[in-house]
């Protein structure tokens, strides 16, 4: 797997989830037998071919492990691709789930059944794209130069634009606006009404994550050198400017309070959204790049020495730490069960002690995805391109 796709789970502790080996054989459980290849028409709709195929084996599930940890599976679907390309990115929602293929394939799957509502070819074959991004009912999918408007219902294009350079981030959508990021280090703004560039600010060093908004009149932005910056989303007048040593590959979190940066110079930090004022900041032995979490006023996040920990966002206070587990806190469950995917294992946390109440292992998968923080379900993506939907009981 590769690109934005695998910018969490590369950063896990241990590096299972870089291995390309066959899927991990659980015994005592069912799997479907369903495979998919895929081919595209003159329309650029890629259609699915389910013949069996032996050489692609499927994902097994351990529903007596599942059970335990209080989901149960839903179904298990197939994202058409491109023959030989894999994921690229994945997105859950609560009505969709909208997959990016190496090789442009855009597909997008019914949440609750799991059928292919449509897929497409977007463009070549070798270029691109950043994570798609839903606003409304249109989903924005960018290349490196180029911006689709694609109807989320029909995967119909909406609009097309050459966005005159290179960008590197996925766009933030702020009303008739999208904003991205470059290597160059502007990040800029497109007016997609009319087709043009509204405003460009220059940054220090080239910026790899997208931009997040603050509010209804600022949005924030990191480059890969630590200039963190604020800027009104209508005429990137400047708000906040604060400097760190290092850049994140964690995307930055925010309340409307503070901005929460899990930073590469081994250190997690929270700073005023109104004045840049630094909040707190833990330190760190290593640099801070599993993706943190903000849930009620508490920040989940994994550093080298403490593992995983639960921080007041407004003190820095810890309320508890385990340095038995660590990763990627993916939603709360009936408020006391924080889940948490190590890379390995898929554990219940006591969200009050950070004690572990459950887990069950879980290796050699792509990724996982959740539609919501609270009481969210869970999307397993496998190596060989399947996804499996697992709810509460």
């Amino acid at each position: 797997m590769s690109n934005m796709f695998n910018m969490y789970e590369k950063s896990m502790i241990t590096p299972v989830l870089l291995l390309a080996g066959a899927a991990l054989a659980i015994g005592g459980c069912t799997t479907s037998s369903s495979t998919t290849n895929t081919q595209s028409n003159k329309s650029g709709q890629i259609q699915a071919d389910t013949k069996d195929n032996p050489a692609n084996q499927d994902w097994k599930i351990t529903h007596s492990g599942w059970a335990s940890m209080g989901y149960e599976w839903q179904w298990t679907g197939f994202p058409p691709l491109q023959p030989g390309a894999v994921i690229d990115h994945a997105t859950a929602y609560e009505d969709i789930l909208v997959f990016q293929g190496s090789g442009s394939t855009l597909s997008v799957l019914e949440a609750n059944t799991g059928k292919v509502r449509w897929s497409r070819q977007v463009d070549r074959p070798a270029t691109v794209f950043q994570e798609s991004i839903r606003h409304g009912e249109t989903l924005y999918t960018a290349s490196d130069t180029e911006l689709w408007e694609i109807n989320i219902n029909n995967g119909n294009t909406l609009d097309r634009d050459s966005l005159g350079t290179l960008v590197n981030t996925s766009p933030l959508i702020v009303d008739d606006l999208a904003i991205f990021g470059t290597l160059a280090g502007e990040l800029f703004a497109w007016q997609m009404t009319n087709d043009f560039k509204l405003w460009s600010y220059k940054f220090d060093g080239p910026i790899h994550l997208p931009a997040i908004q603050i509010d209804g009149y600022y949005i924030a932005a990191i480059s890969e050198k630590g200039e963190i910056r604020t800027l009104q989303t209508t005429n990137a007048h400047s708000g906040i400017s604060v400097r760190i040593a290092g850049g994140a590959d964690a995307n930055l979190l925010t309340d409307g309070v503070g901005i929460y940066v899990a930073s590469k110079d081994q250190s997690l930090y929270a700073f005023d959204v109104e004045d840049g004022f630094r909040f707190w900041r833990k330190r760190s032995s290593a640099p801070v790049v599993i993706q943190h979490t903000l849930h009620d006023g508490i920040i989940y996040a994994t550093t080298e020495d403490t593992g995983l920990m639960a921080i007041d966002s407004a003190t820095g206070d810890v309320i508890w730490s385990n340095e038995e587990i660590g990763g990627w806190a993916l939603t709360v469950n009936d408020g006391h069960e924080l889940i948490v995917w190590s890379g390995y294992e898929l554990l219940a946390i006591d969200i009050d002690r950070g004690d572990i109440l459950n887990k069950i292992p879980l290796t050699e998968i792509a990724g996982i995805r959740t539609d919501s923080i609270n009481d969210g379900d869970l999307y397993v993506i496998t190596l060989e391109g399947s996804v499996a939907k697992f709810s509460l009981k």
